[in-house]
């Protein structure tokens, strides 16, 4: 660490041991209470695996109770980048892609993992298209930040996302229950019904039930026979589900819980892309660009239609010195229909599609905490814990199209005869007859055993100290692999063709053997946390987390080639406070993030796969970030609260020699992997470049205004503000693929009649119509992309029934 940071953390650390001894905790509990502002709720978190105030964790990190979550307007896990700065998401091909603090991976398929786990009710859900972590009512969501090795396991290098869904209530308790719609422009409408209740004894239960519909924001059109303009293929979105929770408390020391949801959508945005650079080579580009206007050209119709089920039981035991949790789930995502214009221009270039894509995940894990009757309670407090998975995910039968005309002359000419006769004849067949059809498959199996402990010795009052570490077995293989060719002479083949096991029209291309991977990892944490006084405390903290090895899994013309795995480790020291009487509640850090071999992707045709995974020797994050919570006038105001954060973020590639894209100029693929051995073609050394998906600064800010208006009710004023600063979406940092800083801008006016239980919200985001993107796609054919919401407004109903039962 330089001395300039030294220097500042030591200033730091002066200025609010001078503060600390204005500070009184117990008027500032008081004071909170006396506001009804939801913003300024304290969260109980599990971050470490027991209760715990978010304050008194020496982690870095972002809670969010139900009600707080509603004060901001987050009605799903990709607005919490809103209200977290330092915090990433974007969309490939229908995935979800996160980075956190500068760490994440642009792998996008379920057999590269993300880098940031999200995890349900303490259940993992894995990497799928859609979304099946849409929030709905919560107890609360903790955004972790940092690795996460020893407690939540493989993968989550960059951080983790908890989301803790609401029990039921106790015996005694009335029925709770609200029931929500939200109407706006663009055809949006949304509804959500939730009850709970205590049926008989200690057994009770929750239901949720929602659906979302809204019209199309980004239109298909297309030119007609007689040159007019006629409408393009194209769906609109749709979202609906249910979650179902029933808990049993069978005696003061038992309990079980049983969890299941379920999730049905189809997302047709994040496939329908426009087409803004077209290359030069593959879609007959002229090096032009066009802006993106949310009006399409696809001539095939893009989306996905996606079935997610989760199954979770919970059994929670205290037989005395410890507490004991078991946990095992299902997750089963089930993607029937995808198709993707791969080309996005009105041309028949290319075409992707896929109607079985399957996804199956089962874990198990046996957890044990101590309480107040452990041994050595009074100093000691730990969680360990046994943890078992078995996966599969990939492809079952995938088809890629391709027409006359994409590959030139030129290009297959200049093949190398080193290259298999095989693979140049194919890709001389490209330009000779009017559609090439290319059938393969890839799934990836996994297994995975870890044993884990972490444990926090209280040394007194003011010092304690954290060590954790968690070893992990995890065996992954990918079965046998092939290239078929499919006749299309006499016509498409029939629908039952794709979705069975008809393989008679195939020709056999080439056939790679399966390949499978052991990897050993221990992954750990050293934390200590010092209280310089009641409300003051400094935190430090180093770690090692890993991401597992896999394997390519779609394989056109090369073998499955092996993706190392990713280590992560990382550094912080930071510090929380509350201060200014308990009205100003400040947290900061600083910290610096050394990723090796991260696993990056390119999305190409002509490097052997459409997507292609691989490893960069080493990149490093350093940063530093503050939030804070203000209530700034209790006595004159105590309804106002003003809540924000900023991070600073410098992440670069520092070892990145053997880097994959394609050339600015002439759209040609270039990377270790290609398949031409053409000089233009040799891989390019991408070190000093910034990492993806990171912007150097982002903030936001929030304002909140509570006003009681005796028996007429209450209002409440919000306007928020979220700045994201440029950042690359590729590794070879091309000026073509930046996304530019962007602000946000948005604000709500809520009626609250308590005695009804009625709350009506009118809200407006993206107020100032920004244009951004959600995704920005670099292949053969050039760029794609898809720009984000536009300007959102409506008003959503909220009636709380259960006041019906009280």
């Amino acid at each position: 660490m330089s001395s300039k940071n030294n220097c500042s953390v030591v200033l730091m650390a002066s200025m609010l041991a001078c503060m600390s001894s204005q500070i009184h905790a117990d008027e500032n509990t008081e004071r909170k209470k006396g506001s009804r502002n939801r913003l300024l709720e304290e969260v109980v978190v599990t971050a470490q695996k027991r209760e715990e105030d978010s304050q008194d964790v020496p982690i870095a990190i972002s809670a969010f109770s139900g009600d707080k979550l509603e004060a901001f307007g987050i009605e799903n896990t990709s607005d919490l980048q809103k209200i977290t700065p330092g915090l990433t998401f974007t969309y490939t091909y229908g995935y979800t892609v996160i980075y956190l603090r500068g760490v994440g991976s642009d792998a996008f398929l379920p057999s590269a993992d993300p880098s940031v786990a999200t995890y349900i009710d303490g259940i993992n859900i894995p990497a799928t298209r859609g979304k099946n972590d849409t929030l709905g009512p919560v107890q609360r969501v903790e955004v972790l930040k940092g690795p996460q090795g020893t407690l939540f396991g493989r993968n989550a290098t960059g951080g983790a996302v908890s989301i803790v869904t609401a029990d039921p209530p106790p015996e005694g308790e009335p029925i709770a229950g609200t029931l929500k719609a939200d109407i706006g422009n663009y055809g949006r409408r949304g509804y959500q019904l939730y009850g709970a209740s205590n049926l008989v004894g200690g057994l009770g239960a929750t239901v949720s039930l929602f659906q979302n519909r809204g019209d199309i924001i980004a239109h298909n059109y297309l030119t007609g026979p007689d040159g007019e303009t006629v409408p393009g293929p194209e769906r609109e979105d749709k979202d609906e589900g249910a979650r179902l929770k029933f808990r049993w408390d069978i005696s003061d020391f038992m309990s079980a819980t049983v969890i299941g949801s379920y999730i049905n959508q189809f997302n047709g945005s994040s496939l329908m892309l426009e087409n803004t650079r077209p290359a030069l080579i593959l879609a007959g580009g002229d090096g032009s660009e066009t802006k993106a206007d949310r009006r399409l050209e696809n001539d095939f119709e893009g989306g996905s239609g996606t079935q997610n089920y989760i199954y979770g039981a919970i059994f929670e035991w205290s037989p005395g010195p410890f507490d004991m949790k078991f946990t095992a789930s299902n997750i089963e995502t089930d993607v029937d229909w995808g198709q993707f214009d791969y080309d996005s221009t009105p041309s028949s270039g290319a075409t992707f599609f896929v109607y079985n894509e399957p996804s199956l995940q089962d874990t198990y894990e046996l957890q044990f905490t101590s309480n107040e009757e452990t041994w050595l309670s009074d100093n000691l407090e730990w969680a360990a814990g046994l943890y078992h998975l078995e996966a599969s995910s990939g492809f079952d039968r995938l088809f890629f199209t391709v027409n006359t005309g994409l590959v030139t002359p030129a290009i297959t000419n200049a093949l190398p005869p080193a290259l298999s006769g095989t693979v140049t004849t194919l890709l001389r067949e490209l330009t000779a007859n009017n559609e090439v059809m290319l059938q393969s498959t890839g799934i990836l199996d996994t297994t995975a055993d870890s044993v884990y402990f972490q444990g926090t010795w209280t040394f007194d009052e003011r010092f304690n100290l954290t060590v954790g570490a968690r070893y992990q077995e995890e065996h992954r293989e990918i079965g046998d692999t092939y290239l078929d060719l499919v006749d299309t002479t006499s016509g498409n083949p029939p629908p039952e063709y794709y979705e069975g096991n008809d393989f008679s029209r195939n020709t056999r291309v080439l056939s790679f053997e399966g390949k499978e991977v052991d990897a050993n990892t221990t992954s750990w944490r050293i934390a200590s946390q010092y209280f310089a006084s009641d409300v003051v405390q400094f935190y430090t903290s180093l770690s090692r987390s890993y991401k597992s090895p896999t394997f390519n899994v779609v394989n056109f013309f090369t073998p499955p080639d092996l993706v190392k795995a990713e280590e992560a480790t990382a550094f912080e020291l930071g510090f929380k406070s509350e201060m200014l009487d308990g009205e100003l509640q400040l947290n900061g850090a600083i910290f610096r993030s050394v990723a090796k071999d991260l696993v990056t992707a390119i999305v190409s045709f002509t490097s052997g796969g459409i997507v292609r995974f691989s490893n960069a020797n080493e990149a490093v994050s350093d940063g530093a970030e503050l939030d804070f919570q203000w209530q700034p006038m209790p006595d004159w105001n105590p309804g106002l609260a003003i809540t924000g954060g900023a991070s600073y973020i410098d992440a670069k590639y520092t070892d990145y020699k053997n880097g994959s894209g394609f050339d600015d100029e002439t759209g040609l693929y270039f990377g270790p992997d290609n398949l031409t051995g053409i000089p233009l073609q040799e891989p390019r050394d991408f070190t000093g470049n910034s990492v993806v998906r990171t912007p150097k600064l982002s903030s936001s800010i929030s304002l909140n205004q509570f006003i009681e208006l005796g028996d007429y009710g209450n209002l409440e004023f919000a306007v928020d503000y979220s700045y994201k600063g440029e950042y690359n979406t590729t590794p070879q940092a091309s000026p073509y693929f930046i996304q530019d800083q962007f602000e946000v801008w948005g604000a709500r006016a809520t009626y609250f009649y308590d005695p009804l239980g009625l709350q009506v919200t009118a809200y407006v985001d993206n107020a100032k119509d920004k244009d951004y993107f959600a995704t920005i796609m670099q292949s053969d054919f050039g760029r794609t992309v898809s720009l984000a919401a536009p300007r959102f407004y409506g008003v959503r109903l909220k009636w709380d029934y259960g006041l019906m039962f009280e």
